[in-house]
């Protein structure tokens, strides 16, 4: 009877150890995991996320709109969730790659009045893409070579002072938007035909000034610490910022004709493999202690629209963004015009405008 329960317990024992090998992976991928498409820089702020819900982050950087438009598009059941320009909100929508994010949780009590009810935020009654981050694009210019007032109108692209200074990123949307508002469009992408060709004159005037066209934000940069080129249209206040640390003599502005407003929101696609966790996820991203991060991330500075986050900013970095007050933000937003795709022309009618800017034609 003792060699029988003996063996039998030697027989247990060897099944078991058995079946823990033979499921030791299953155990060990039971942690969380999140998929997330995001623009380059937010990859800093994933390890607290990561550390305070147990959840592993898999993520994959892009360079511009049409850059996460291409990796969005030509995937699928593999992201949970997607930095959007608000841009590609509908476009993205129309294809059916959203859910709704109506009845998730999300807290935006203490964001800016305009960010609550941001309007590209939301399609028939529904949310499907909140705001986490903001910022302008108007000019950003080297203070030892252009002053505060000269850089108070896109005027100075065209002075002869700046020819052969003037450096721009590959990327239609912004440049274009900004050169149609020194035009007088208050509503940048939604000219008509006329005003579409006063625009590509514009292009034509500008590229005799112009440096260097560059294809990544590293060689804008590097450009303009370098001060190879003086003067960005388009230029966002982040670089400027990163330039300002750097110790070089660099600012932007908003000029009097207006600028460009770019925004980030976070959506979920409707083939999510971890839905809840992506919901979690954005949520976490909404709250201001995340708000404050994403705003100091060491890629780029932005604004974000929670306004406990600046309560929670160093005053060095208040200081630098130069408006954090809800009356400076409304302000700041009042002479800002949210970045969009064309309206009445094709996006194809537009980018050949670009093309031929960029051939000098």
């Amino acid at each position: 009877m003792r060699r029988i329960l003996i063996s039998l317990l030697l027989v247990a024992v060897v099944f078991l150890g058995g079946f823990f090998a033979c499921h030791e992976g299953w155990f060990k991928q039971k942690q969380p995991e999140l998929n997330v498409l995001i623009w380059g820089g937010y990859e800093t702020l994933l390890a607290p996320f990561e550390k305070q819900h147990g959840v592993k982050v898999n993520y994959k950087t892009f360079f511009g709109g049409d850059a996460m438009f291409a990796l969005f598009t030509q995937s699928r059941g593999v992201y949970d969730v997607v930095v959007v320009d608000p841009e590609y909100i509908r476009k993205l929508y129309d294809l059916g790659r959203l859910s709704p994010l109506d009845g998730a949780g999300l807290d935006t009590s203490s964001y800016f009045p305009y960010f609550k009810t941001f309007p590209l935020s939301s399609i028939d009654g529904k949310l499907y893409a909140p705001v986490v981050e903001f910022g302008s694009l108007g000019l950003v210019y080297n203070t030892a070579h252009i002053t505060e007032a000269e850089a108070g109108s896109y005027a100075i692209l065209f002075d002869p002072k700046v020819k052969g200074r003037v450096g721009v990123w590959d990327w239609y949307l912004p440049i274009m938007g900004v050169l149609s508002r020194s035009l007088g469009n208050e509503h940048p992408y939604d000219i008509n035909d006329a005003q579409f060709d006063a625009l590509k004159g514009r292009l034509s005037e500008l590229r005799p000034q112009v440096r260097a066209i560059a294809g990544s934000f590293p060689e804008l940069m590097t450009a303009l610490g370098n001060e190879d080129t003086w003067i960005v249209p388009g230029g966002a206040e982040w670089s400027a910022l990163a330039l300002k640390r750097q110790g070089k003599p660099f600012d932007w502005t908003i000029p009097k004709e207006g600028g460009v407003m770019w925004v980030d929101t976070l959506v979920l696609p409707n083939d999510a493999p971890h839905p809840e966790t992506a919901k979690l996820f954005i949520k976490w991203m909404m709250a201001p202690e995340a708000q404050a991060a994403l705003s100091q991330k060491p890629a780029y500075s932005s604004y974000v629209p929670n306004e406990k986050a600046y309560e929670l900013m160093p005053s060095e970095h208040r200081k630098l963004l130069k408006w954090t007050t809800a009356a400076e933000i409304e302000a700041m937003v009042a002479k800002l015009a949210v970045r969009t795709l064309p309206v009445q022309q094709t996006e194809k009618t537009w980018q050949s405008a670009w093309e031929a800017f960029k051939a000098g034609k």
